[in-house]
């Protein structure tokens, strides 16, 4: 089952709780993926997608707002991700979700969050201090 752990905190309150619920909202998909349940797997990756666009733009206002020098190269990352993941909603549509397709997800994700999301956290820190 996927979850979050604490190895994958970045510090950031705000930007923990989006991860969070991420893994929440991955972990039905893989029950949908399970179950073969069509229907819950679109509305879960549907979900999926809509929360992390929203988590994205937050993130990305938050390393602009820190001056972030890589940000162009972390909202590619983020833009490739959106298609990818359009393209399996729509894929959803048509056959349930493959366990293939949560292990991407996981992947991804768990990649994406371990490596290109801790390097924004110092100037996140610098910015605003201890609070973060």
């Amino acid at each position: 089952m996927t979850n979050w752990t604490p190895a994958l905190s970045t510090g950031v309150p705000l930007i923990d709780e989006h991860h969070r619920i991420i893994f929440q909202w991955l972990a039905e998909l893989e029950r949908a993926s399970a179950d073969q349940r069509t229907l819950f797997g679109v509305y879960a990756i549907t979900r999926l997608k809509h929360y992390i666009r929203d988590h994205f733009t937050a993130e990305e206002a938050l390393m602009e707002s820190a001056a972030y020098p890589k940000l162009a190269e972390h909202m590619a990352a983020h833009a490739e991700f959106r298609n990818r993941l359009g393209e399996l909603q729509i894929r959803s549509i048509e056959q349930d979700i493959s366990e293939e397709t949560v292990q991407f997800l996981r992947d991804w994700l768990v990649q994406h969050i371990a490596t290109t999301d801790m390097a924004y956290v110092p100037y996140l820190k610098a910015k605003n201090g201890a609070r973060n």
